[in-house]
């Protein structure tokens, strides 16, 4: 198979970066922002965070273009780019000045919904195109190496436009009207992603008999390796999202933090997170994924929890939290990606990944609508944080880590190839702490110069070549 050379490393990782400066200036604390600025209620922001996994189900027809095709750059590439031109128009429709209308937030609650089935079909044809193109035994580290250097452009993007709003807040007040900024700026590095995105070679998906499109739908649900990750996903989802999309409507509401102190926060997760991923992405290559799940899952599950401890006034807590925060989530986050594309087969992946994120986004999607309709009917109960008490929220963060444990449990019963248990992951990672080279010396001899080349992928740029 042909690998990616010099160059397409390089293109990938920029594409990686800009990507996700685009994706930290059109979400977090300044979608959160956004969406409190237009007036909208916490169902209503529980709906606009639900939609990035409720067009998970344009996936479908995507996945069988792609089946029919094989055409996966192409479709990747242009319909993240119209998703990220989407935003020219949202933006214009925050900003007519009929704030005061009932129908104004449902305008940009349709426009979000469109741009955001557009970017969920480029992302199936993107990862069914990337696994082909990176080989099984480095898949881990590449990821990891990648995911680095993203985070590194995710943390640059948050402090500088976190500031910057601040100082834009403080001179044009609680307006629209700034997140002209950090949202035209997102789309012009929408822009440059897909330029890199489109200089990567594709690989034409191999040739199978095509079945219907209801075999192609259901064969998924018939390997009982993956439809047991799936119930694992669906409820790793709920669990995670009934707290995850909140976190910024605790931080500007209630804890009145301001956009450069929830910048700082993230910030402080980026970097660990920055060299957290390489660590697991190394780890993972030796011991597979589940085991880093297992792990790094058990850290996850609490944080929400200790969320409802942080006052108004703490700023340690907030700090150990991220820490903890971007350790424990470079683990979950990059495995269990790298754990779907290792259980489901070549011929006709694109069907299982469809189906995962499709399975993954009904529990994403259903989550935070729950906890916008429950939040609704505890504002009228629970009280306030001025004399100690929990809010809302603190119930919703609890019961976000109840289900992430059960959760967990359900990890039990899937299988992984190869997989190892936990007592072989603390056997490497007290290697790793001996020698940082002795997990590479058990790795496949042909995969080391390979993972030296990724870091050599920004020198000067050279001759196509086979790797």
């Amino acid at each position: 198979m042909k690998l990616f050379d010099r160059d397409d490393y390089r293109y990938s990782f920029f594409d990686g970066m800009c990507a996700n400066v685009y994706a930290n200036l059109t979400g977090g604390a300044f979608l959160t922002g956004f969406a409190l600025s237009l007036g909208m209620n916490d169902l209503m922001i529980g709906v606009l965070l639900a939609i990035p996994f409720i067009v998970t189900l344009f996936q479908i027809p995507g996945s069988y273009f792609i089946c029919r095709k094989g055409r996966r750059k192409s479709l990747a590439y242009w319909t993240a780019t119209i998703s990220r031109l989407l935003w020219l128009p949202l933006l214009v429709i925050g900003l007519l000045p009929f704030e005061s209308s009932g129908w104004h937030p449902f305008l940009v609650l349709a426009c979000f919904l469109v741009l955001q089935a557009f970017s969920s079909v480029s992302y199936i044809a993107w990862i069914s195109w990337t696994s082909d193109l990176v080989p099984d035994e480095i898949r881990g580290t590449f990821f990891g190496v990648r995911n680095m250097l993203c985070g590194a452009a995710g943390i640059a993007s948050v402090l500088i436009f976190g500031n910057l709003l601040d100082i834009l807040k403080a001179d044009f007040g609680r307006t629209t009207l700034i997140f002209g900024v950090p949202f035209g700026c997102a789309v012009i590095f929408g822009l440059m992603s897909s330029h890199f995105l489109k200089r990567i070679p594709d690989v034409l998906e191999a040739r199978f008999d095509c079945k219907s499109f209801w075999q192609e739908l259901l064969g998924p649900f018939r390997d009982q390796i993956f439809r047991r990750y799936l119930v694992f996903a669906l409820c790793w989802n709920f669990s995670v999202h009934m707290a995850t999309p909140f976190f910024f409507l605790y931080f500007l509401r209630e804890l009145k933090y301001s956009y450069g102190f929830i910048a700082m926060l993230t910030t402080i997760a980026a970097l660990v997170d920055l060299f957290a991923v390489r660590f697991w992405g190394t780890i993972s290559d030796r011991v597979k994924n589940k085991a880093v799940i297992q792990l790094t899952g058990w850290g996850v599950a609490f944080l929400p929890a200790l969320w409802a401890l942080v006052r108004p006034q703490d700023l340690l807590l907030p700090i150990v939290i991220q820490v903890l925060s971007g350790g424990f989530w470079a683990g979950v986050g990059l495995c269990t990606s790298n754990l779907q594309l290792r259980i489901s087969p070549q011929q006709g992946r694109v069907w299982f990944l469809s189906v995962y994120s499709i399975t993954a986004g009904l529990g994403g999607a259903v989550a935070p609508i729950a906890g916008g309709l429950i939040l609704s009917v505890l504002n009228h109960y629970a009280p306030t944080q001025t004399n100690g008490g929990a809010l809302s929220l603190h119930y919703i963060f609890i019961a976000s880590s109840l289900l992430r444990i059960l959760s967990m449990l359900v990890l039990q019963f899937v299988r992984e190839p190869q997989e190892k248990n936990l007592r072989q992951l603390f056997q490497a990672l007290f290697g790793f702490q001996r020698s940082k080279l002795a997990v590479l010396q058990h790795a496949p001899a042909a995969a080391v110069p390979k993972v030296s080349l990724f870091m050599r992928a920004f020198k000067r740029p050279m001759a196509r070549q086979q790797v």
